[in-house]
Protein backbone atom coordinates (compact mmCIF):
# COMPACT_ATOMS: atom_id res chain seq x y z
CA UNK A 1 0.00 0.00 0.00
CA UNK A 2 0.97 3.23 -0.47
CA UNK A 3 0.08 6.83 0.82
CA UNK A 4 1.44 9.87 -0.51
CA UNK A 5 1.00 13.71 0.78
CA UNK A 6 2.09 16.77 -0.05
CA UNK A 7 2.49 20.60 1.82
CA UNK A 8 4.00 23.94 0.81
CA UNK A 9 6.65 25.48 2.85
CA UNK A 10 7.77 29.04 2.77
CA UNK A 11 11.32 28.43 3.28
CA UNK A 12 14.39 27.69 1.18
CA UNK A 13 15.02 24.15 -0.26
CA UNK A 14 18.37 24.44 1.00
CA UNK A 15 16.68 25.15 4.89
CA UNK A 16 14.03 22.34 4.81
CA UNK A 17 16.77 19.75 3.58
CA UNK A 18 19.58 20.50 6.54
CA UNK A 19 16.24 20.56 9.14
CA UNK A 20 15.54 16.92 7.39
CA UNK A 21 18.64 15.34 7.73
CA UNK A 22 19.46 16.38 11.50
CA UNK A 23 17.71 13.09 12.51
CA UNK A 24 17.31 14.69 16.25
CA UNK A 25 14.54 17.17 14.86
CA UNK A 26 12.16 14.00 13.99
CA UNK A 27 11.30 13.90 17.87
CA UNK A 28 9.61 18.30 16.61
CA UNK A 29 7.35 16.64 14.28
CA UNK A 30 6.89 13.18 14.82
CA UNK A 31 4.49 13.32 17.64
CA UNK A 32 5.39 9.56 19.24
CA UNK A 33 8.64 9.78 19.01
CA UNK A 34 10.99 9.17 22.02
CA UNK A 35 14.05 9.22 20.78
CA UNK A 36 16.72 8.92 17.68
CA UNK A 37 19.94 6.78 17.55
CA UNK A 38 22.10 6.96 15.40
CA UNK A 39 23.99 3.60 14.56
CA UNK A 40 26.39 5.03 12.03
CA UNK A 41 28.29 8.59 12.21
CA UNK A 42 26.30 12.02 11.34
CA UNK A 43 24.99 13.06 9.39
CA UNK A 44 23.34 10.91 7.35
CA UNK A 45 24.10 9.72 4.26
CA UNK A 46 23.57 6.92 1.88
CA UNK A 47 23.68 4.01 3.67
CA UNK A 48 23.52 5.37 7.15
CA UNK A 49 21.25 3.22 9.77
CA UNK A 50 18.97 4.70 12.65
CA UNK A 51 16.74 3.33 15.19
CA UNK A 52 13.65 5.22 16.70
CA UNK A 53 11.80 4.64 19.66
CA UNK A 54 8.21 5.36 20.12
CA UNK A 55 5.43 5.16 22.19
CA UNK A 56 2.02 4.22 20.66
CA UNK A 57 -1.16 2.99 22.45
CA UNK A 58 0.78 2.59 25.67
CA UNK A 59 3.83 0.22 23.75
CA UNK A 60 7.27 0.81 23.36
CA UNK A 61 8.03 0.40 19.93
CA UNK A 62 11.86 0.29 18.29
CA UNK A 63 12.00 0.71 14.23
CA UNK A 64 15.78 0.58 12.82
CA UNK A 65 15.83 2.42 9.29
CA UNK A 66 18.33 2.65 6.59
CA UNK A 67 19.06 5.79 4.13
CA UNK A 68 18.64 4.27 0.55
CA UNK A 69 17.98 7.34 -1.54
CA UNK A 70 20.21 10.67 -0.82
CA UNK A 71 19.70 13.15 -2.70
CA UNK A 72 20.99 16.41 -1.97
CA UNK A 73 18.27 19.16 -1.68
CA UNK A 74 16.03 16.82 -3.23
CA UNK A 75 15.50 13.47 -1.64
CA UNK A 76 15.86 11.03 1.20
CA UNK A 77 14.93 7.76 1.42
CA UNK A 78 14.71 5.42 4.10
CA UNK A 79 13.45 1.53 4.49
CA UNK A 80 12.77 -0.33 7.89
CA UNK A 81 15.04 -2.76 8.28
CA UNK A 82 13.54 -4.30 11.73
CA UNK A 83 10.21 -3.73 12.33
CA UNK A 84 6.69 -4.96 12.68
CA UNK A 85 5.84 -3.00 10.25
CA UNK A 86 7.66 -3.15 7.16
CA UNK A 87 7.87 0.44 5.65
CA UNK A 88 9.59 2.76 2.95
CA UNK A 89 9.14 5.97 3.15
CA UNK A 90 9.94 9.10 0.71
CA UNK A 91 10.81 12.32 1.44
CA UNK A 92 10.63 14.80 -1.87
CA UNK A 93 11.69 18.33 -1.92
CA UNK A 94 10.75 20.71 -5.21
CA UNK A 95 11.99 24.38 -5.64
CA UNK A 96 9.36 26.60 -6.17
CA UNK A 97 8.36 30.67 -6.62
CA UNK A 98 8.48 31.37 -2.95
CA UNK A 99 9.61 28.24 -1.25
CA UNK A 100 9.33 24.42 -1.66
CA UNK A 101 7.31 21.78 -1.82
CA UNK A 102 8.00 18.50 -0.12
CA UNK A 103 6.13 15.37 -0.41
CA UNK A 104 5.74 12.49 1.78
CA UNK A 105 5.57 9.32 0.34
CA UNK A 106 5.22 5.60 2.63
CA UNK A 107 5.14 2.31 1.51
CA UNK A 108 4.32 -0.55 3.42
CA UNK A 109 3.38 -4.27 3.39
CA UNK A 110 0.66 -5.70 5.74
CA UNK A 111 0.83 -8.71 6.97
CA UNK A 112 -0.84 -11.36 9.43
CA UNK A 113 -3.74 -9.41 11.32
CA UNK A 114 -2.83 -5.80 9.96
CA UNK A 115 -3.77 -7.18 6.94
CA UNK A 116 -7.50 -8.06 8.01
CA UNK A 117 -7.74 -4.02 8.85
CA UNK A 118 -5.92 -2.44 5.73
CA UNK A 119 -8.04 0.02 5.53
CA UNK A 120 -7.79 1.75 9.24
CA UNK A 121 -4.58 1.06 9.09
CA UNK A 122 -4.04 2.97 5.59
CA UNK A 123 -5.96 6.01 7.04
CA UNK A 124 -3.83 6.21 9.92
CA UNK A 125 -0.78 6.06 8.32
CA UNK A 126 -2.13 9.16 5.71
CA UNK A 127 -3.20 10.80 8.92
CA UNK A 128 0.44 10.74 10.64
CA UNK A 129 2.00 11.54 6.41
CA UNK A 130 -0.29 15.02 7.13
CA UNK A 131 0.60 15.56 10.69
CA UNK A 132 4.38 14.92 10.08
CA UNK A 133 4.50 17.25 6.80
CA UNK A 134 2.15 20.18 9.01
CA UNK A 135 5.12 19.39 12.20
CA UNK A 136 7.64 20.31 9.32
CA UNK A 137 6.28 23.15 8.05
CA UNK A 138 5.17 24.45 11.41
CA UNK A 139 9.21 24.36 12.69
CA UNK A 140 10.32 25.53 9.36
CA UNK A 141 8.02 29.09 8.79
Amino acid sequence: MTTQQSIFIEASITSVFEYLVKLENRKDYIPALEKVIMLDPSPIKLGSRFTEVSKIAGRRLENTYQIIGFEKNKKISAKATESIFPIQADLLLEKNEVGCDLTISLDFKLTGVFRMASGVIKGIVNQQAKDILRGIKGNME
